[in-house]
């Protein structure tokens, strides 16, 4: 077994008790910064297949987070939530959060 910056490349099947030097992965930890004012919306609609985000995809939101120009966020506009990057959002309103993720289904 060679191990690399916690990369470990086996050949044949390794035995999983016998490498305690593995990290177990844990998902909410990588993807949610702040949990108390992270959510979860799925996405409905086409208009960001370009973007490579397609309905039924899921978007990991932070209201916690102060948007960057270049980043995605969400905004509350005539009863809807609405996705777009900063630049699109109208001037008379205010964004609800900062999109950190997106989870996207292959099957």
């Amino acid at each position: 077994m060679v191990k690399n910056n916690n990369i470990s490349i086996h050949s044949g099947f390794p035995n999983p008790a016998t490498d305690s030097s593995l990290a177990s992965i844990n998902l909410q930890n990588l993807i949610i910064k702040h949990p108390s004012s992270t959510y979860l919306m799925r996405i409905e609609g086409n208009e960001w297949e370009e973007q490579g985000v397609f309905s039924g995809d899921i978007i990991i939101l932070d209201r916690a987070l102060d948007h960057k120009s270049s980043d995605t966020i969400v905004w509350w506009n005539d009863d809807n939530f609405r996705i777009g990057k900063v630049t699109q959002m109208p001037k008379n309103l205010e964004y609800f959060g900062v999109v950190t993720n997106i989870i996207h289904n292959l099957r």
